[in-house]
């Protein structure tokens, strides 16, 4: 879509492909990203609205005028579906769209089925093999925009135990890929390096990498320290509550139930998704607490 409302403002403006390009890409590059066939870098994106004389602030609201009721519905579904727990209903959307002509649709159905594949697939339909096509779009992809970025943060909580150097190379990358991000914008920055962490402390819980849980979230800790973020302070509190289930499973699980009565009192979607994580883990956490106290 980004593409496609690059050209539309272009047309509008009566400016050439050449006055957009040049200095920053390829003119044949440039087509096929008007064309909708790739996506281009932050930085690179950032010199073309330049181009055209527009702030990122207009474009986003040119974007937004312009971004199909479909996508935004599908997204909005996918979110009010996970945070519910109906994960069913989350594989039948990836199966319905993951074949969809529109690019920001295939995303999305592949972003609805690791949902699934993170949290529950414990149901007759379900199976592994989309992973491996999932896998496949982001190798083939020429460059990482945030799509590919959010489709790895799934992934890297898929990952199983026996792939610990493919999850660390995956985690690594993804730090790589967001540093571009900080100085374009700040607060985009710091959710989606929060998000990472989150996922990447959550998937070594999973396979008992206590430890190394236990260095990522000093990692995290220092990375969202500069950020006043309320959204990401609650996530840091609930995160820290989570490796300390593994720890010391009674002190934390009373922790985690007061940080619950305060959540339900004010965020009521995200106290329901930060449940489903807290029941991923809670009986492994007291299993593993018991084994190894």
């Amino acid at each position: 879509m980004y593409g496609e409302i690059i050209k539309k403002i272009r047309k509008d403006k009566g400016y050439t492909q050449k006055e957009v390009y040049t200095g920053v890409v390829s003119k044949t590059f440039y087509s096929d990203f008007e064309a909708g066939k790739y996506s281009v870098e932050i930085v690179k994106f950032q010199e073309l609205i330049n181009n055209l004389g527009i702030s990122y602030e207009e474009f986003e609201y040119f974007r937004n005028q312009n971004t199909m009721n479909e996508e935004k519905s599908l997204e909005n579904q996918i979110d009010v579906l996970y945070k519910n727990g109906k994960f069913e209903e989350l594989y039948e959307l990836y199966e319905r769209y993951h074949k969809h002509q529109n690019t920001e649709m295939r995303y999305l159905a592949m972003n609805a089925y690791l949902l699934v594949l993170i949290t529950n697939t414990n149901f007759y339909k379900f199976s592994r093999e989309p992973f491996n096509e999932i896998l496949s779009e982001l190798e083939n992809a020429k460059m990482w925009t945030l799509k590919e970025i959010k489709l790895s943060k799934l992934i890297l909580l898929s990952i199983s135990e026996n792939d610990k150097d493919e999850a660390e190379q995956l985690y690594e990358r993804i730090l790589s890929e967001l540093k571009k991000y900080k100085e374009f914008n700040d607060k985009l920055y710091y959710e989606e390096v929060g998000d990472l962490h989150f996922n990447r402390i959550q998937s070594l819980l999973m396979i008992n990498d206590i430890e190394r849980a236990k260095e990522t979230l000093s990692v995290y800790n220092e990375l969202i320290n500069p950020s006043d973020n309320l959204h990401l302070l609650i996530q840091l509190k609930f995160i820290n509550n989570l490796v300390d289930l593994y720890l010391d499973f009674s002190s934390a699980q009373s922790k985690m139930n007061a940080l619950f009565d305060t959540l339900n009192s004010i965020l009521s979607s995200e106290s329901k998704f930060y449940t489903i994580i807290f029941q991923i883990h809670q009986e492994k956490a007291r299993n593993y607490y018991e084994r190894y106290r």
